[in-house]
C-alpha cells in the first residue's frame, strides 16, 4: 500500500463511489489506486466539466462530490467548479496532483502554490504531506465540506507522497462526520413566535441552507400547518420535495415576479442570503415596516446586511421545530386568507407570462421559450432530474417549470449565476441517480462551453437528454442591449449545428422545430441509452 491507496481507501470509507477527472501530471498513481480498489473514475475533456460534475452531485445529494485534476493550469481550470460551490455553499472535494514535495519551490514541472490559490474559496485547503496521515487529513477535509454551512475543500497531493510505501494500511476507522446544527435559544423562539402572531402577511424565503441543513420537510410541514407562503431565491438549491400549495416559485428573477416579497409584513429568511435577489432586505423590495427574522448556521452570513428584527444562529430544522411548538402552544392562527391571495397573484403572473410569450422575441421564427418549457413539463416524468443552464432560457425555466415543479427535483447553476456547467452537471446527476431520467435544458451559448464532453458521456454510458434552445445570441444580454441601447453590442452568436456536433461526439442529435415533434423527441430520447441532443431554434427574448 502507498499514499495513493490510502487516499482511495479513505474516500471509499466516507461513501465516495466515483470521481470525475481529466488525466495529466500527478494523477497516474491515483488512477492506479482507484483501479486496485474498484473506485469508478469518470474522465472528461475539460477540468471544468470534471469539477462541475462533482459540484453538481454535492448540490443534488448534500454529500461530497470528488474530482481529481492534474497540476498547474488544470488546477486553475477546475477552480471554476470550486468557485460555484463556494457561492452556493455546496460540498465538494478537489484533489490536485503535483510534482514531488521534495522539490517544491525549486522549479519542478508546473511548480506553484496550488493550496494558496484555492484557499480563498475553500473551507479547508492543504497539501497531503505524509502518506501515513492521508486518512486523517481526508477526514478533516470532508468534515469541513459538510459541516455548518457546507462548501468546497481542496487537497494538493504531491507525487512522492502518493508513491510513498506504507508498511501497514493506516486506519480509516475515524469517527463518522456528524454535523449537529445549533439549536435556537428559547428567547429567540419566543420572539419569533410573537412576531409571527403579530403579522398578517408572512412569507418564508427558503434558501440553499434549508436543503443542506436537511430541513426541506420541516419547511414544508411548517408552511402547511400555518398556511404560510414559501418562495426560493432564484439560483438557490430548492428543498421542497413534493407538490405543495404553499410553494410559490422563485423570487429575484430578472424577468420579474408577482408582488409577494414587497407586500409581506414578515419575512422569515431561512438559510438565505440577504443579497440582490431579495433587494438586500431594503426598501422598496421590502416594506419599510416589515419585520425580518433571519436564521442561519453561519454567523457571518447571518449578520451580513444587518437588516433584521431577529437574528437566530441555528439550523433551520431545529428552529422550525421549536417555532412550531411555540406557535401551537400559543394557538397562533393560520394565514389561509393571505396564502390564497399570494396564490392568486402567482396565477395572475403566470397567466401574464403565458399570454404573450413572443412579446420580447429577438427573431421572427422558432419556438418560444414557453413552448420549450411546456414540452418539458408535459413529458419529463416527475422523478426526472431537471437541470437548467443558461440566462435567457433559465428565466423561462424559473417562471414556468420553477413554479410548477417542486424545487427538490431541479437544479440550476447556483448563486454564482455561471453558464456552461450543464453537461458536467448532467453527467454528475446520471452518475449519482442511475435510475432517474435526466433532462438538461440549455441555452446555445451555455451549451458550447463543454459540448465535446458529450463524447465522454456517450463512451461511459451516461445518457441524458439535452435540449438546446438556440436563439443565436447571448439572449439575456442581447435583451438588455436592446432595452438600453436599441441595438446589440457584443451579444450575438452565429449559427451552430448542435445535432451534427452531438452525432460527431457519439451521441444522438436531432433538429426540432415544432412543439409536437419536440415532445415526441423528448419521450423517445428518455428511452435511449446514449446522450440525446435536441437542437431547438427559438425566437429568444425574456418573459414579458
Amino acid at each position: 500500500m502507498n499514499g495513493a491507496d490510502a487516499l482511495v481507501a479513505a474516500l471509499q470509507a466516507h461513501g465516495v463511489t466515483w470521481i470525475s477527472t481529466l488525466c495529466g501530471h500527478g494523477l497516474n498513481e491515483i488512477f492506479g489506486a482507484c483501479g486496485r480498489a474498484g473506485l469508478r473514475v469518470v474522465d472528461t475533456r475539460n477540468e471544468q466539466t470534471a469539477a462541475y460534475a462533482a459540484e453538481a452531485w454535492g448540490r443534488l445529494s448534500g454529500g461530497v462530490g470528488v474530482c481529481a485534476v492534474s497540476s498547474g493550469v488544470a488546477h486553475a481550470n477546475a477552480l471554476t467548479g470550486v468557485v460555484n460551490a463556494h457561492f452556493d455553499g455546496s460540498p465538494m472535494l478537489l484533489v490536485t496532483g503535483s510534482g514531488p514535495l521534495s522539490t517544491a519551490g525549486q522549479g519542478h514541472f508546473q511548480d506553484f502554490d496550488q493550496v494558496a490559490m484555492a484557499r480563498p474559496v475553500c473551507k479547508y485547503a492543504r497539501a497531503l504531506d505524509r502518506a501515513d496521515r492521508v486518512p486523517e487529513i481526508v477526514h478533516e477535509a470532508l468534515a469541513a465540506a459538510v459541516s455548518g454551512r457546507p462548501g468546497p475543500v481542496h487537497l494538493t497531493f504531491p507525487m512522492d507522497v502518493q508513491t510513498e510505501a506504507l508498511s501497514e494500511a493506516p486506519s480509516t476507522a475515524l469517527a463518522p462526520v456528524e454535523d449537529r446544527l445549533p439549536s435556537p435559544a428559547p428567547e429567540a423562539v419566543r420572539r419569533a413566535a410573537q412576531l409571527l402572531a403579530e403579522s398578517r402577511r408572512p412569507l418564508i424565503v427558503a434558501g440553499s441552507g434549508v436543503f443542506y441543513g436537511g430541513a426541506g420537510r420541516d419547511v414544508a410541514d411548517f408552511a402547511a400547518a400555518w398556511a404560510v407562503p414559501c418562495v426560493v431565491p432564484i439560483w438557490d438549491r430548492g428543498s421542497v420535495a413534493e407538490a405543495r400549495p404553499e410553494y410559490l416559485g422563485v423570487v429575484g428573477a430578472a424577468s420579474g415576479g408577482p408582488a409577494l416579497l414587497q407586500d409581506a409584513d414578515l419575512v422569515l429568511m431561512l438559510g438565505a442570503a440577504a443579497d440582490y435577489r431579495v433587494g438586500y432586505l431594503q426598501s422598496p423590495a421590502l416594506r419599510a415596516d416589515a419585520a425580518v427574522i433571519r436564521v442561519d448556521v453561519d454567523p457571518e452570513r447571518l449578520h451580513h446586511m444587518d437588516r433584521a428584527d431577529l437574528s437566530v444562529l441555528a439550523g433551520p430544522a431545529p428552529f422550525l421545530e421549536a417555532l412550531g411548538d411555540a406557535c401551537a402552544a400559543a394557538g397562533t392562527p393560520g394565514f389561509e386568507e393571505w396564502l390564497a391571495e399570494t396564490r392568486r397573484r402567482r396565477d395572475e403572473f403566470d397567466s401574464s407570462v403565458r399570454a404573450n410569450p413572443a412579446a420580447g422575441a429577438l427573431r421572427d421564427s422558432g419556438l418560444t421559450g414557453l413552448e420549450v418549457c411546456e414540452a418539458v413539463a408535459a413529458e419529463a416524468p416527475e422523478e426526472a432530474v431537471l437541470i437548467a443552464d443558461g440566462g435567457n432560457i433559465g428565466q423561462w425555466f424559473h417562471q414556468t417549470l420553477g413554479s410548477r415543479r417542486y424545487p427538490g427535483t431541479w437544479l440550476t447553476c447556483g448563486a454564482s449565476g455561471v453558464v456552461g456547467y450543464g453537461v458536467g452537471a448532467a453527467m454528475g446527476a446520471r452518475l449519482g441517480f442511475p435510475r432517474r431520467p435526466v433532462v438538461l435544458l440549455s441555452g446555445d451559448g451555455a451549451a458550447t462551453f463543454n459540448l465535446t464532453d458529450l463524447e465522454c458521456a456517450a463512451r461511459q454510458d451516461l445518457p441524458f437528454v439535452m435540449i438546446v434552445a438556440d436563439d443565436e445570441a447571448w439572449g439575456i444580454t442581447l435583451s438588455g442591449d436592446l432595452r438600453a441601447y436599441g441595438e446589440p453590442r457584443s451579444s450575438g452568436l452565429g449559427p451552430f449545428d448542435f445535432a451534427a456536433a452531438a452525432e460527431a461526439c457519439g451521441a444522438l442529435g436531432a433538429r426540432v422545430e415544432e412543439t409536437d415533434h419536440l415532445r415526441e423527441a423528448l419521450r423517445q430520447g428518455l428511452r435511449e441509452s446514449r446522450p440525446v441532443v435536441l437542437h431547438v431554434p427559438i425566437r429568444g427574448g425574456l418573459p414579458a
